[in-house]
């Protein structure tokens, strides 16, 4: 009978769940939809409140650098648990599909196939193959599409899908201290790398969404995962949650001071403010997994904390790559045929019918998201239990597993360590032991 790999085993101190995380994806996913679904209509108004909210509105687009972040931070960190396992490629990727790919070609199926060959809906003109969408590639060819393409947002998934592919690649075997380099080194590569696309006179959409563009909150995400492991590992560090909440605060006023304002596009913006955004969402994920950490040893939290954990916002998180999925095709297909048939106009519309629709597009999608999630990928993510793996987490039946990752003891384990050999000694001199 084949046997099954047990399941990693985490560094001390680590969470097999962090559910503020969840909280976090699910304000990742409200922003992108704030941004998205915005038409709202300030006719000329100017007056402080309709433009804050108008401006607020803008700003979601910032939540998909969280989202990059929180990838970054969570693939990581499984990658780190499984480093030396001989089933380590298998189980990522294993996973990655299992989880990433059915949703995504269902959707290409339905809306580049399905919709368009009954006319339903109208075959949206594109410059470039739809190859790129079926083949991971979109986001380099998004960016010069007069139109955007049929799935214009499809462009982040592409963007991760990449990363997938090559982060298991450079972290196979790779000594903590050097993940740590690497992601130092390519945070810091990414301006540097946007700063050559402008002097190149690219687009602006080729900054947003090239993948070498995107890296810094990637690995900012990973760089938190290589800490957090190391600090498991090696015991405390003198960082606290508070810090790291304040560090955030701080990291993302000074992204908005170099973006004017959290703008999306534009050279100092995209150069300087992508990466501070990045840092500032790195440390708030890393303000909410020790928060997590310590509610778990019974420690008390800040009052703020409790709010990632309020149970509809972790729902939106846990349907959020669904809500993704389906949320701009709801409204481009949907939503402003609506609004035209309403109000005359498919993408502006005065305050109380704009935020009546913000309102009834994020219900259907999330309704759209949960039929979604229980009818179809919880399925898919079941089978990953049912496949047998031909090794242990050792390689061979019977034989331990040894840690991912090689650190120094903490202090209590080399008390721990230490104890049986003074019974030894005792025994020896022919003295009981004394008891501890």
């Amino acid at each position: 009978m084949t046997a099954r790999t047990p399941p990693p085993t985490l560094a001390p101190g680590h969470l097999a769940h962090l559910p503020s995380l969840d909280g976090l994806r699910g304000v990742a996913i409200l922003l992108v939809l704030l941004h998205n679904f915005d038409v709202l209509d300030l006719g000329g108004a100017r007056a402080l409140g309709p433009v804050l909210v108008k401006e607020f509105l803008y700003i979601g687009w910032i939540g998909v650098q969280l989202f990059f972040v929180l990838s970054g931070y969570l693939i990581t960190r499984g990658l780190l648990v499984t480093q030396t396992r001989p089933d380590y490629f298998e189980r990522f990727f294993l996973k990655r599909v299992l989880r990433i790919f059915p949703l995504y070609y269902l959707a290409l199926l339905v809306f580049l196939v399905l919709l368009p060959a009954t006319g339903w809906v109208a075959q949206r003109s594109m410059q470039y193959s739809s190859l790129w969408l079926w083949t991971y590639l979109s986001n380099w060819t998004t960016p010069f599409e007069p139109t955007g393409g049929p799935l214009p947002h499809f462009w982040s998934l592409a963007v991760e899908e990449q990363f997938y592919l090559v982060w298991p690649l450079l972290l196979w075997k790779l000594r903590l201290r050097w993940v740590w380099r690497l992601c130092l080194g390519l945070t810091a590569l990414a301006p540097l790398l946007r700063w050559g696309l402008v002097q190149q006179g690219l687009p602006d959409e080729a900054l947003y969404e090239f993948t070498f563009s995107r890296m810094d909150a990637l690995t900012a995400g990973a760089a938190l995962a290589a800490w957090d492991q190391g600090r498991a590992l090696h015991g405390a560090t003198r960082w606290r949650a508070w810090h790291l909440q304040l560090l955030g605060l701080l990291l993302l006023m000074a992204a908005a001071v170099a973006s004017h304002g959290f703008r999306r596009i534009g050279a100092v913006p995209q150069v300087v403010g992508y990466s501070l955004l990045a840092l500032g969402f790195a440390a708030f994920t890393g303000w909410a997994l020790l928060t997590d950490q310590a509610r778990s040893r019974g420690a008390s939290v800040s009052r703020w904390s409790a709010v990632l954990r309020w149970s509809v916002l972790r729902k939106f998180g846990q349907y959020s790559y669904a809500i993704y999925v389906f949320h701009k095709p709801l409204h481009d297909l949907v939503g402003e045929p609506l609004l035209a048939r309403w109000t005359g106009h498919a993408h502006t519309a005065e305050a109380g019918t704009a935020l009546l629709y913000f309102a009834a597009a994020t219900a259907v999608t999330f309704a759209l998201a949960w039929l979604s999630w229980q009818g179809f990928e919880r399925h898919f993510m079941a089978l990953k239990e049912r496949l047998p793996s031909s090794f242990t987490a050792s390689g061979t039946p019977g034989k331990p597993t040894r840690h991912a990752i090689r650190g120094t003891v903490t202090a209590a384990q080399r008390r721990n360590f230490k104890t049986p050999k003074a019974g030894l000694r005792e025994a020896l001199r022919g003295k009981p032991a004394p008891r501890r």
